[in-house]
């Protein structure tokens, strides 16, 4: 009977090891909860970036999560305000005790995966104690060569914290990997965010870094998919497609910015990293840039990606962000001119419009007519419509202001009210400026007040070089 046991046993150990398999879970103990549940949340694809939580109360002061896992991720334990960078593998079964009066400092972990959450608990404890493995505010003010020696001696320090630990503790290769990620990417990307940060903090325009003080990039494997774990190096491909778009002279505010990034990450990565860059730079050209290159730049990430849910996300996420962007078509809103007549919005086409949003109670809006009408005065050579448009107000209140004030410009009224307008044109407030193409489609949603010095600079710039650049 001994032996039949034995047998069974040994058939059912591999069963139970099948069964863990794509999964892990973390049973915890929080003395001093901060609030009545965790959250664990995971970002299960690199192409999405987006968040999935898994959220459970605490059964007094104990909870357990169960979450799929099918390859090596890292995750992040929340508790009220407190989060924790959390290493999962499939498998692992992890006991975590803690406190929520100092949470990091109190993390203790026990069963599978241990070493390796023990690990990172440490190493996350540095940055988020010691000021002297932090750039800002302090170190980021110094000058390149004072800069360079505290990251150099940052990554020092970390990488010998990482082999002492791994000559008592066992951890896996894959946690090995992730955790050098880690260390090189925080370091790379110190070095592309300092010159923009040193300037911000100093508020003075400062020499660009010397050539030199970019040479550690060159020495980095960035084709590597095991770097895709880690969070460092998905916020370094962030800032690595920026930095080349920034030195070749693109900004935000060109068009084609987001489209620039996108062909870095073309030319100068390979396989799924390439793919998650251009991912990462597509969604915020859906959210942000010009919708010509956004439309393209769309076409050509279907052709390459095999993964239908990040496809589909993204389809989604467009159709969803295809109206108040630039390049969108604005709405062609109703309205009525100050001798009676209606008229629409896109009655104005064929001219560069400027449009004002505003209403004759509001005290701001009073604030900028005087530099609204002088604007209108300075440009009024120039093919370009200064169309006022009065949201929600009282009509004969209106006309009488306009008419005393003898206020220059296209005088409007909206016939829709100021709650279909803001959803219209993405309106929270009055006043609002937003600058409109020939075609009627959005330059810019939140062009530059009347009083800001450059705003007929602005408009000017956009009259003589729109349509040669967006050829």
């Amino acid at each position: 009977m001994r032996k039949f046991y034995l047998l069974l046993s040994a058939l059912l150990l591999p069963l139970s090891q099948l069964l863990a398999q794509g999964k892990a879970v973390i049973v915890g103990s929080i003395a001093a909860p901060l609030s009545d549940h965790v959250e664990l949340i995971t970002y299960p694809n690199p192409l999405l970036s987006e968040e999935v939580k898994t959220a459970v109360p605490l059964n007094g002061k104990t909870f357990r999560i169960e979450v799929p896992v099918e390859r090596a991720m890292v995750a992040e334990l929340q508790h009220g305000e407190e989060v924790a960078q959390v290493y999962l593998e499939s498998g692992y079964e992890l006991e975590l005790k803690t406190s929520g009066k100092s949470f990091l400092k109190s993390l203790k972990y026990k069963g599978k995966g241990a070493n390796e959450n023990n690990c990172l608990a440490k190493y996350t404890l540095r940055f988020e104690e010691e000021e002297e493995y932090q750039a800002l505010p302090d170190n980021v003010k110094l000058p390149e060569k004072g800069f360079t020696e505290f990251l150099d001696y940052r990554r020092a320090d970390q990488l010998s914290n990482l082999e002492k630990y791994a000559s008592r503790y066992e951890l896996s290769p894959s946690f090995r990997a992730f955790l050098q990620a880690e260390i090189d990417y925080s370091y790379a990307l110190d070095i592309l965010n300092y010159h923009p940060m040193r300037q911000q903090m100093l508020q003075v325009l400062l020499s660009k870094p010397s050539a030199d003080f970019y040479s550690y990039l060159y020495d980095l494997d960035l084709d590597n998919p095991d770097n895709l774990i880690s969070p460092s190096f998905l916020s370094f491909l962030r800032n690595y497609t920026t930095y080349y778009a920034r030195e070749s002279g693109y900004t935000e505010k060109s068009p084609a910015y987001f489209q620039v990034r996108y062909d870095v990450a073309e030319q100068e990565l390979q396989g799924q990293v390439r793919l998650v860059a251009q991912a990462q730079v597509l969604k915020q050209s859906i959210q942000q840039g010009h919708l010509k290159y956004t439309t393209q730049l769309l076409h050509n990430f279907k052709q390459k990606s095999t993964d239908q849910a990040a496809n589909a996300y993204l389809e989604k996420l467009f159709s969803e962000n295809s109206t108040l962007v630039a390049g969108g078509l604005a709405p062609d809103l109703k309205l009525t001119t100050l001798s009676g007549e209606d008229v629409s919005l896109s009655d104005f086409r064929g001219n560069l419009i400027y449009v004002n949003f505003w209403r004759s109670d509001c005290g701001l809006c009073h604030v900028e007519l005087p530099h609204l009408q002088r604007l209108t005065s300075k440009l009024g050579n120039h093919r370009v419509v200064f169309l006022n448009v009065a949201v929600g107000d009282n009509e004969e209140q209106w006309r009488q202001l306009v008419q005393k004030k003898e206020l220059q410009g296209e005088q409007t009224l909206a016939r829709a009210t100021p709650a279909e307008v803001a959803t219209q044109f993405g309106l929270k407030e009055v006043p609002a400026y937003i600058l409109l193409d020939e075609e009627g489609r959005f330059i810019s949603l939140k062009a530059r007040r009347p009083s800001d010095h450059e705003a007929a600079n602005d408009i000017l710039q956009h009259l003589q070089v729109r349509q040669v650049s967006l050829k």
